[in-house]
């Protein structure tokens, strides 16, 4: 057999009960309240490590981009003497030896500006703040193909320079190809030059606090 007492601590008037009660939704406030705290803590030291990292990386990309940029200026005039010896029609002999199409990019770090876009926190910084730097990162993306265009044309010309040497001899044909392609990674250098002009800009101007 059950027995069943009265609650000790039951209301005995409305007084009470209405006390009771305020007492509950007060206490649940207070554990919102703290939990949402903690949460808003977290989320800004969260945001003040993505801040601090993107920083970190930026500055890296400023000193990459602008090494980028001494090499692209140098490729450019070496593209000038290939199409100048191109249209020369001297002898092979002479053309040969002096034709070049070294390239280099080092490609910039995105590590820090993924890393806070998968984990949410590039989401707490606000968009004033992050505006220059996700143009240099999606900049970056779309001109990828134009990247790799320019790479093809340069090894490309330089598989022919490299064949007709042991050959030795350059013919018609691949005499027309080089023009082409030189003229081709010359328009694509120029392109590659303008975009990252812009790109060192928008990361000297970051403005992330």
């Amino acid at each position: 057999m059950i027995d069943i007492h009265d609650a000790h601590d039951a209301a005995r008037s409305w007084n009470e009960f209405f006390i009771h009660i305020a007492t509950i939704v007060l206490g649940l406030l207070i554990a919102v309240g703290l939990e949402q705290m903690v949460e808003y803590i977290h989320h800004r030291h969260q945001a003040r490590e993505a801040r601090e990292s993107i920083q970190r990386e930026i500055a890296d990309n400023l000193a990459i981009m602008r090494s980028n940029q001494q090499h692209l200026v140098a490729e450019q005039e070496q593209l000038s003497k290939d199409l100048d010896l191109l249209n020369s029609r001297a002898s092979d002999a002479v053309v040969l030896p002096h034709l070049e199409y070294a390239w280099y990019s080092m490609r910039p770090h995105d590590a820090a500006w993924s890393a806070a876009k998968v984990d949410g926190s590039l989401a707490l910084i606000p968009s004033s703040q992050i505006g220059n730097a996700n143009y240099f990162y999606a900049s970056h993306l779309e001109i990828a193909p134009t990247h790799f265009a320019y790479f093809t044309d340069m090894d490309t010309a330089v598989a022919i320079v490299d064949h007709a040497t042991t050959a030795g001899k350059l013919t018609e044909f691949d005499r027309q190809q080089l023009l082409s392609l030189t003229e081709s990674a010359m328009g694509h250098n120029r392109v590659i030059f303008y975009i990252s002009s812009y790109q060192i800009l928008a990361l000297q101007s970051n403005d992330l606090q």
